[in-house]
């Protein structure tokens, strides 16, 4: 199938690019905004030029030079000082007499300038006043000084805070474009996982996301034509077992009804064994139908209504058809009945046919002469059915499997009378009445448990 490619819409790349670009213009306008701030701030004298203090040493320094002794209000804003005598000893100032030295070594040296400051030095009659100073814009206030970062630094701050938040901005507001954007392809990916296969995807906009868009669309169409083949031949298949079932029932009814004849007339030994045979087989073949035509009935998914049945009615017939189950093996039937509703709202006849199954199943696997019970419980939101037998209990494999259409079991629980699907019907029915269909082993009795739970909107107190 050719790909159709959108004529119309943004390219990825472009999309990106006008991230950039946005970007860059925030940038751009922080710059001027702090390029302003600074400006005004150096035109109200908030924040001092770089070369104040060596504007104001420059004033100051016939003071000093010609004073008889240099005092701290000589000294302009922001310099510090020390003052030696000619042979190096220090007499006074605000620098610590390490910092000091450290500048009389700088003069020593005959330069201007340290690692980070610098100096200037006032030769005096007896003594020398070297002063220090940083070419740095500084606040006019102490307390700005003390507890705000330079200028510089502060400008520095502020650019990365600024750059920082832009970009923080822009990638939220362009993320949440793009994810609009593709919040089309997004609902598509979501349906198909769900096998909902009837809906279109709208143009985004943007040309690579609308391309995957129609890859989804094409394989949208191609998967639901396959799946409408797949369910057409489904439907072929189950039509042609329940006509193949029903035609079955005639035949079988035939060779029955002439068979249950020839047990009347004269026969000898062996006549009457073969015709026992074909008695048997009949029945097993006419239950084996039975099931078939039940199955497919479920599976066309027909809504059959549900009524009000009377509990404690039901329960004698699921009792009788029990005991009459139980007779051939000479079981104990045990009926335990408590709490129970006085209507239930069920489909009457599936849900029975439900319960017998199960019964049906216990009864083939409990051991001669042993006992199957039948436990009833109503409760405040569920009405519970548990069906336990005394035979050996289900293997691992039967506790995940049981309840799987044409599942037989393996040999050690396998009775060879049934065709694997008596659970398999059951549960269909339960969840029809979202219900549930539990299968386990009953630590007590050792053998197998099956539990049937419906909700309280089926059952009625």
């Amino acid at each position: 199938m050719e790909t159709i490619r959108p004529t119309k819409g943004t390219r990825l790349h472009t999309f990106f690019l006008r991230y950039l670009l946005f970007l860059s213009l925030g940038v751009i306008l922080l710059v001027v905004l702090l390029l302003c701030l600074t400006m005004f701030a150096l035109s109200t004298n908030i924040v001092l030029p770089a070369n104040y203090a060596e504007t104001q040493i420059s004033i100051s320094r016939d003071r000093i030079a010609s004073s008889s002794s240099v005092t701290a209000d000589m000294i302009p804003d922001l310099v510090d000082y020390a003052v030696f005598s000619k042979e190096g000893k220090f007499l006074a100032g605000n620098l610590s007499e390490k910092e000091a030295f450290k500048a009389w070594d700088v003069m020593k040296k005959d330069q201007a300038q340290g690692i980070t400051q610098f100096y200037s030095f006032i030769e005096r009659e007896n003594e020398i006043c070297i002063l220090r100073y940083y070419l740095v814009p500084q606040y006019r206030s102490a307390i700005m000084r003390k507890y705000l970062p330079n200028p510089q630094l502060l400008d520095i701050l502020l650019f990365i805070l600024g750059v920082i938040t832009i970009a923080t901005v822009l990638a939220i507001h362009f993320g949440r474009k793009l994810k609009k954007k593709m919040f089309g392809l997004q609902e598509a990916i979501e349906k198909i996982q769900n096998q909902n296969l009837d809906f279109t995807i709208n143009p985004s906009g943007i040309r690579e996301i609308d391309e995957i868009s129609i890859s989804l669309e094409q394989m949208r169409e191609a998967l639901n034509n396959s799946l409408k083949q797949q369910w057409e031949s489904e439907q072929t298949r189950r039509e042609q077992i329940s006509a193949l079932a029903h035609d079955l029932k005639t035949p079988l009814t035939i060779i029955r009804g002439n068979a249950e004849l020839l047990q009347d007339t004269d026969q000898d030994d062996i006549q009457r064994e073969y015709n026992n045979y074909i008695l048997k087989n009949t029945m097993e073949i006419e239950k084996f139908t039975k099931e078939l035509i039940d199955l497919s009935k479920m599976e066309k998914n027909i809504v059959r209504e549900k009524t009000s049945v009377k509990t404690d009615a039901f329960m004698t017939e699921v009792e009788d058809q029990m005991r009459a189950l139980s007779l051939e093996k000479k079981l104990q039937v045990d009926v335990q009945k408590e709490t129970l509703p006085t209507l239930i709202l069920i489909d009457e006849e599936r849900f029975y046919r439900a319960i017998i199954n199960v019964i049906a199943n216990a009864v083939e696997h409990a051991p001669e002469n042993g006992k199957v019970t039948l436990a009833v419980e109503g409760a405040a939101d569920t009405i519970q059915f548990t069906v336990v037998d005394s035979g050996c209990g289900f293997s691992p494999r039967d506790l995940n499997e049981a309840a799987k259409q044409f599942y037989r079991g393996d040999s050690s629980r396998n009775a060879g009378n049934h065709h694997g699907m008596g659970l398999y019907i059951a549960q269909s029915i339960v969840q029809s009445h979202d219900g549930t269909l539990l299968i386990a082993n009953d630590l007590s009795a050792g053998g197998g448990k099956v539990t049937i739970t419906i909700p309280t909107d089926f059952a009625l107190a």
